[in-house]
């Protein structure tokens, strides 16, 4: 603030957002997410604008208001289209089908689950692309295809083993 970086000061709101999240106090976190939102817009930072919003959108699911994430992902998406951020676009795509196979819409969390998995493909994202096929393997087992819920959970399972990421691993 003292030599006016604006950016730099969205930035440092978002990540204080980020530390209030994962120390479970979701209301400070959007107070600092809001704050770095407005900035972002005011200094046209797209991208920066783009994962605030997806931040917002964490919490609101975190705290189980799934509307209300939706209209933060939805937000974002295409900023992150517009700036051809696409690990950003994958990640917003997975978390938007999160949420409605959390709202109980396993239909449409498919799409935007199998609309994140080829995008992982091509930013070679493997940790991402374990995660979705995990994320496919629950929605199959929730509308009772526990065949091709396997079929997704041993690709998941390779893939984690393949980049040693144990929690997934163990998910």
């Amino acid at each position: 603030r003292e030599v006016s970086d604006r950016s730099g000061e969205a930035t440092t709101l978002n990540n204080i957002g980020v530390v209030y999240r994962a120390i479970g106090q979701p209301q400070q976190a959007l107070t600092y997410y809001q704050q770095a939102l407005t900035i972002r817009r005011e200094v046209r930072d797209r991208a920066g604008e783009a994962t605030t919003l997806n931040n917002i959108g964490l919490v609101y699911s975190d705290i189980g208001e799934p509307q209300e994430a939706l209209t933060y992902y939805q937000q974002a998406l295409p900023i992150l289209r517009e700036v051809s951020d696409r690990a950003g676009e994958a990640t917003t795509l997975n978390n938007i089908g999160a949420v409605y196979s959390a709202i109980g819409e396993p239909q449409e969390a498919l799409t935007y689950y199998q609309q994140a998995l080829p995008i992982w493909r091509e930013v070679s994202d493997r940790a991402g692309e374990a995660t979705t096929l995990n994320n496919i393997g629950l929605v199959y087992r929730a509308i009772g295809q526990p065949q091709q819920a396997l079929t997704y959970y041993q690709q998941a399972l390779t893939i984690s083993r393949e980049v040693r990421d144990r929690a997934g691993d163990a998910t």
